[in-house]
């Protein structure tokens, strides 16, 4: 499929409850379609390859990344790379490494010697492998000052190992997005934009784009100075009571106000 102008995608783990089978995934992509949306990352839907891309094939929907498991990621790479080329996308991230793969320098190497050894062999049937943050990676590593986010970057190889930042996660574990899309950017194909706001006694809660806290002018002009290609929404959890589609809905058309297209 054609790679449409827009830069803005949904990630399908925001609407997982929604795509449990094929019927409920074409009910779905029609109401993502509803709101404007030309593209989608691949994640938390429990069907084959062929399933879903015939499905976006039938919304005219690009499939921009995929999220896999480290099972996946780490074992023979023929499986992903057909995964992959069925879905005709290029890029795919690790969603979270296991607790086994960090909290050490030690675990942490055992995730980056994966990276580069599978970063490599994805790379070469063109196919980008990449990592998404959560907070945890801002904790410092035992006995040093850097954080796990900062040990992985510095010693995976930039030509083969690439980025998913997630922006909000950044924030919250204490980080600048603006200064690690700079950081990244130029070996990011997609992030991931989230954002949240503090409500009933001072709790952070997940909420729409541009509805909550985040540096938004600022996080879009590092995106375009660096070149990120994608800007991939995902909001983990409902707020408040809001429908999942309604606020999939407010972040899509709050960065097309934003002047995102």
């Amino acid at each position: 499929m054609k790679m449409p102008d827009s830069q803005i995608a949904v990630t399908l783990f925001n609407l997982r409850d929604y795509c449990k089978t094929e019927s409920d995934l074409d009910r779905t992509l029609d109401r993502v379609c509803e709101i404007g949306y030309q593209a989608v990352q691949v994640s938390a839907v429990p069907l084959p390859a062929e399933v879903i891309k015939k499905q976006l094939d039938k919304h005219a929907l690009f499939c921009c990344a995929t999220h896999e498991n480290i099972a996946t990621i780490s074992g023979e790479s023929a499986p992903l790379i057909d995964r992959m080329k069925t879905l005709e996308c290029d890029f795919v991230a690790l969603g979270a490494p296991p607790p086994e793969l960090r909290g050490s320098v030690e675990n942490a190497q055992k995730l980056i010697d994966i990276f580069n050894e599978k970063g490599a062999e994805l790379l070469e049937a063109g196919i980008r492998l990449g990592y998404h943050n959560h907070n945890f990676e801002f904790e410092r590593l035992p006995g040093r000052r850097e954080t796990f986010f900062e040990y992985f970057y510095a010693n995976t190889d930039p030509k083969t190992v690439f980025a998913e930042m997630d922006v909000h996660w950044v924030t919250r574990g204490g980080g600048s997005p603006v200064s690690w899309i700079h950081r990244l950017g130029y070996r990011m194909p997609v992030i991931h934009f989230k954002d949240f706001t503090i409500i009933d006694n001072d709790k952070p809660v997940f909420c729409e784009i541009g509805e909550g806290n985040l540096d938004w002018g600022g996080i879009l002009l590092a995106c375009r100075e660096t070149g990120v290609r994608w800007y991939s929404i995902e909001q983990d959890a409902l707020f408040k009571d809001r429908d999942i589609f309604e606020s999939i809905k407010i972040s899509y058309n709050n960065l097309r106000a934003m002047g995102v297209k």
